[in-house]
């Protein structure tokens, strides 16, 4: 009887307990140079190789609203570099272009049978949206890259 009292207490105690998954979310817009990366992304799981740290919980990665799958985020002297690949959506992929062209202005645009090309320069950043294409129409929404620079 005591064992099955204490498994109820311990049951009530931990079994209510709550994650506050919205303290989680970290927008990546967030990010500057100055930014401690394991500090702003504190207590979600990552991997570290070579300097590069990986996150892939897109339960709590956003880049202006869109859910990111996964985000690699590199310094170097010239600065830092954030590459974040999306879900294959083009509805992703057309919110974040038109975010960008607001804050931003109107990219400079490369085009190729297999790819197009989308970049907003600022003095202190570059953004690369990149998508693939079959015969200038969206098949994958293939990464953004982000260069904060000193």
């Amino acid at each position: 009887m005591k064992k099955l009292t204490v498994l109820l207490l311990l049951v009530s105690l931990f079994g209510h307990a709550q994650v506050d998954y919205k303290g989680l979310v970290k927008n990546i817009e967030d990010i500057t140079l100055e930014t401690d990366i394991k500090a702003h992304f504190k207590g979600l799981p990552f991997t570290e190789e070579y300097g590069e740290i990986k996150f892939s919980d897109e339960r709590f990665l956003r880049f202006y609203g869109v859910f990111v799958d996964k985000v690699k985020i590199n310094a170097s002297y010239g600065g830092k570099r954030i590459t974040m690949h999306f879900f294959d959506e083009i509805s992703n992929f057309n919110k974040l272009k038109t975010k960008l062209t607001e804050l931003y202005g109107n990219p400079n645009t490369n085009q190729s049978s297999s790819s197009a090309y989308y970049e907003w320069k600022t003095d202190n950043k570059s953004l690369m949206l990149r998508v693939n294409t079959e015969d200038g129409l969206f098949t994958e929404f293939d990464e953004l890259v982000v260069t904060l620079f000193h």
